[in-house]
């Protein structure tokens, strides 16, 4: 596949310019940039969604028309999504063969051969406990990532888009997804991989091309390149990693959990959080993080435990009992979750005080936007103009406007689920000096993350869990690694 002088424009803005991109047979290219670099609009070109202002696109040297996904599929192209798109009412092999179904002589889909069929191709991704006809309602991102590779292999295509394939996958779940990689490739297909994971770029592919600003500004061979040189081409400067730094916290408690259980999801935990706090929750995928949370925020309900909040029981039932309390929540689940995609950054960024803008009926738009303006210089928010879709916005600065969501609304405890997930590495720093300075302001934070190096650069303490329970407490981080904090999850 060669792309060739692709230049894409949104309403005042230009997203792509003249940008050159080629893949050749059996290789792993990786394409990297922070986010607004325009790497998912090079891709959204390459399948379809989106059509080039200028440029073309050919495979096997043949000029191609790609004007819709099906038109991509048809030329040997598919895409693994970050929001993976399997029908969970459906079976794996419906799934797989999804308007590629195998039909018999009379036009009847062939059950028996395209289950026959779909098996071999589970088998041949290392697929082995599940069977093809087996709901996929249920399965795990990981599983549902090889489903989705092997309904593009059932189609004939060669070229594989994995977009931030490793986003919600464990350590072993990502290894075997790169020995799968590694075997395909050797079978003659093809990945354009994208992540910010410059880790992973070093590990599994042969090329990388860095853009910035919607230009490519350097492509090499992945053994030329260092990590420290890619972010530079990234950022255009050297970027600080985060290093940790000790906090004078107060003893004061803001939050208590006294023996939260609920169902098998987890079992009597109890923490505190002090007040200004920054407080890491760390564990595997699947050790009830994220479960924990929910039941302390009202999202779903508890089978037993207490909360205190300053001193004094309190009672969760539904997320508005939280907010009322001053407790903010940013979910993992920013895109599906967070953000309302086809409204602007005004409306998005004071949607829960939106009451307070209220006059005769009308919102006031004056106050509000004067609102929203002093929170985007506050957080360095990027946008062309308040009135620009959230939608358009990097994910680090969608995430800058979940977080003044939070402060506008004056909460003073804020819970982050995954807060930098799928944001690039300047993106990150940004965020991860935010969360400081909100917490020297007073606010107390709660931080879950997957990315233990992330817990142990900016939390004040950790508590580690697995499968469903506390395993222990960092009282200070300075000095831990992350293979200290999984014996601890592991013990």
């Amino acid at each position: 596949m060669r792309a060739t002088g692709i230049t894409k424009d949104f309403p005042g803005t230009r997203a792509l310019e003249d940008v050159d991109f080629d893949l050749l047979e059996g290789e792993v290219h990786a394409l990297v940039g922070e986010n607004g670099a325009g790497k998912s609009t090079l891709m959204n070109i390459l399948m379809g969604i989106y059509q080039a202002n200028k440029g073309q696109i050919s495979i096997q040297g043949k000029i191609v028309q790609v004007k819709n996904p099906g038109d991509a599929l048809r030329c040997g192209v598919g895409l693994v999504p970050q929001e993976l798109n399997l029908i969970p009412e459906l079976s794996v092999a419906e799934n797989i063969f999804m308007g590629n179904e195998i039909k018999n002589g009379a036009g009847a889909i062939d059950w028996k051969r395209m289950n026959t069929e779909a098996d071999k191709l589970l088998k041949k991704l290392h697929i082995r406990d599940i069977q093809p006809e087996n709901m996929t309602k249920g399965l795990s991102a990981a599983f549902q990532q090889l489903i989705s590779i092997a309904r593009i292999l059932a189609s004939g295509s060669q070229i594989i888009i994995l977009d931030e394939p490793t986003a919600s996958l464990t350590n072993r779940e990502t290894d075997n997804l790169f020995s799968i990689m590694k075997e395909l490739k050797k079978e003659g297909c093809s990945f354009i991989f994208i992540t910010h994971h410059l880790d992973e770029v070093i590990h599994i592919s042969d090329r990388v091309t860095i853009l910035r600003d919607g230009r490519r500004v350097h492509e090499c061979a992945t053994k030329d390149i260092t990590i420290e040189k890619m972010i530079y081409y990234m950022a255009n400067q050297k970027v600080a990693m985060m290093e940790h730094m000790k906090r004078d916290i107060p003893d004061e408690i803001m939050l208590r959990v006294n023996g939260y259980t609920r169902g098998n999801e987890f079992r009597d935990i109890s923490f505190s959080v002090r007040k200004r706090e920054i407080f890491g929750i760390a564990g595997l995928v699947g050790a009830g993080r994220t479960e924990l949370i929910n039941a302390i925020y009202g999202l779903t309900k508890k089978d037993s435990g207490t909360l205190e909040l300053n001193g004094k029981p309190v009672e969760i039932r539904v997320p508005t009992d939280a907010m009322k309390l001053g407790i903010g929540y940013v979910t993992e689940e920013r895109r599906k979750l967070g953000i309302f995609a086809e409204l602007p950054v005004d409306i998005n960024m004071m949607m829960p005080s939106l009451k307070k803008f209220y006059k005769h009926r009308m919102i006031h738009y004056g106050q509000l936007d004067k609102s929203a303006e002093n929170y985007v210089k506050k957080l360095s928010i990027k946008t062309t103009s308040l009135d620009t879709l959230i939608k358009y916005l990097s994910g680090g600065n969608q995430q800058k406007v979940i977080i003044a969501r939070w402060l506008e609304k004056q909460s003073n405890l804020l819970i982050l689920d995954e807060p930098t997930r799928g944001i690039d590495v300047r993106s990150k720093g940004e965020i991860y000096q935010l969360i400081r300075g909100m917490a020297d302001e007073g606010k107390t934070i709660i931080i879950i993350s997957s990315e233990t190096d992330e817990l142990l650069a900016v939390c004040d303490r950790i508590m580690v869990m697995h499968e469903g329970n506390c395993k222990g407490f960092i009282e200070d981080p300075e000095g831990y690694d992350r293979e200290e904090v999984l014996k601890m999850a592991l013990r």
